[in-house]
């Protein structure tokens, strides 16, 4: 019990150092609130064009929802989370590289997971805010009405999501210490979950091979199970087997990605270049 409060209080110090030095460049701290309104506007924009407004019945045919800004700003906004795997926990030990303090923080008295695990609850809060500022403004904006009834499974859905993409990050973060250029596999990653998960477009448009590989992606249960809670959204299949799918790669992802972290952690040690540039 005592180590695991000294783990939590570790986990907490990183994320307030996080938040610290964030706040010492306000420009781009406050920056981070607006972005994602000129990400998703050409979603929004490219919808319109396309189905000639708002509105679309074949749209409402393939996924019983009508409202395509209401359909792809649910999905943009659960994938705000893997910013939180494939960037932000990937850059965490590079940055401390930067820093040069990564001995520094490698040699506390905690399990080196800590590290990455104050990480991520710092970008979760960070993320979290993001999202949920978002979420106000674009609601009252486009007047999106939701399914107040399901918020709390599709809580429970998101968080399942998080925990699997936590496995990503970690992954990503082991990765760093021997290779370096972290971006190349966040941004490999990223995209190809951005390209596959149903954001903006339903899975029955997508060909067959992508559909059965979107399946292995948390994101795709996520985005499927909070769009039919919150807004409707027909399903192929029930909201048990979507918990039931994520618990399994939740374990899978995090399984791999500690696995992944603790042989490149021995790695680094061995040749040397934990903190090297």
């Amino acid at each position: 019990m005592n180590n695991f409060i000294h783990y939590i209080r570790a986990i907490n110090a990183e994320n307030m150092k996080e938040w610290r030095i964030e706040w010492k460049y306000k420009p781009d701290f406050i920056r981070q609130f607006f972005e994602p309104y000129v990400y998703l506007l050409p979603y929004f924009l490219y919808g319109v064009a396309l189905l000639g407004g708002r509105f679309s019945e074949h749209l409402r045919s393939i996924t019983g929802i009508s409202d395509m800004i209401a359909y792809t700003f649910i999905g943009y906004l659960i994938m705000g989370f893997l910013n939180t795997a494939c960037w932000a926990m990937g850059s965490s030990i590079r940055k401390e590289q930067w820093y040069g303090t990564l001995d520094t923080i490698f040699a506390a008295p905690v399990p080196r997971w800590v590290y990455v695990a104050g990480m991520a609850a710092h970008s979760t809060c960070h993320q979290g805010l993001i999202m949920f500022i978002q979420a106000i403004v674009i609601s009252v904006i486009f007047a999106i009405a939701f399914q107040t009834t399901g918020l709390f499974p599709a809580l429970i859905i998101i968080a399942l999501m998080l925990l699997a993409l936590y496995g990503l990050g970690v992954t990503v973060a082991g990765l760093t210490i021997g290779l370096k250029q972290w971006w190349v596999i966040s941004e490999a990653l990223s995209t190809l979950i951005l390209v596959v998960t149903p954001i903006a477009y339903p899975l029955a448009v997508m060909p067959l091979v992508l559909r059965k590989v979107t399946l292995f992606l948390p994101t795709t249960y996520g985005v499927m199970g909070v769009r039919h809670l919150l807004l409707g959204e027909t399903l192929n299949i029930g909201l048990g087997t979507i918990f039931l799918r994520l618990v399994v790669i939740l374990i899978i992802w995090c399984v791999f990605g500690l696995g992944i972290f603790m042989f490149m952690d021995r790695y680094g040690r061995k040749k040397g270049i934990l903190s090297s540039y």
